[in-house]
């Protein structure tokens, strides 16, 4: 039995709610305790929620949005997962993979968001504020820093929020009979 897309809607929410409290707790532990390597555990999972949270928007915006949406969510899905990958490995001894974190992560990753934020206000399904923020959180974070995270992990609260407890199935715009 498949996942309906008012689930995918809800553990999308949740995930992305999960996501911004994993990307403020990470921030906390770097600006508390950067040598812990459990600081990278928690961006690893914050990581992870941010890629079910990414479907969960998906499922709601997909039939709205043409490539730039879709390009946007697959660069976010794919630098998030390839970041995790990196500090994966990092745990694990070796440093071979860590370009996948940084450099190419932390800009691929605001990339895809900014694409995403624009397909999601070409597509009208979410409220605007909503693509804005991904248009205009991701740099801010960036130039930010460390506490740019904290920012960041905001934006995924307030997303997630919207997400969940979104109530209508149909995510389509009414169309036009002519």
């Amino acid at each position: 039995m498949g996942m309906s897309s008012s689930d995918l809607l809800r553990w999308g929410g949740l995930a992305a709610m999960l996501a911004g409290l994993a990307f403020i707790a990470d921030i906390l532990f770097v600006l508390t305790a950067p040598e812990a390597e459990w600081t990278n555990v928690a961006y690893i999972v914050a990581a992870l929620l941010l890629v079910v949270a990414m479907v969960g928007l998906h499922a709601l915006q997909k039939g709205n949005y043409g490539r730039i949406g879709r390009g946007g969510f697959w660069t976010v899905v794919v630098a998030s997962l390839a970041q995790v990958v990196g500090l994966i490995v990092f745990l694990l001894g070796s440093e071979a993979l860590i370009w996948l974190v940084f450099p190419v992560g932390f800009l691929v990753v605001p990339v895809g968001l900014i694409l995403y934020g624009a397909a999601t206000l070409q597509a009208r399904v979410l409220p605007r504020w909503c693509g804005l923020c991904l248009i205009i959180v991701p740099p801010v974070t960036v130039v930010l820093g460390d506490y740019g995270g904290i920012l960041f992990g905001l934006l995924w609260l307030a997303l997630g929020y919207m997400l969940w407890s979104r109530r209508e199935v149909s995510a389509q715009r009414p169309s036009r009979v002519s």
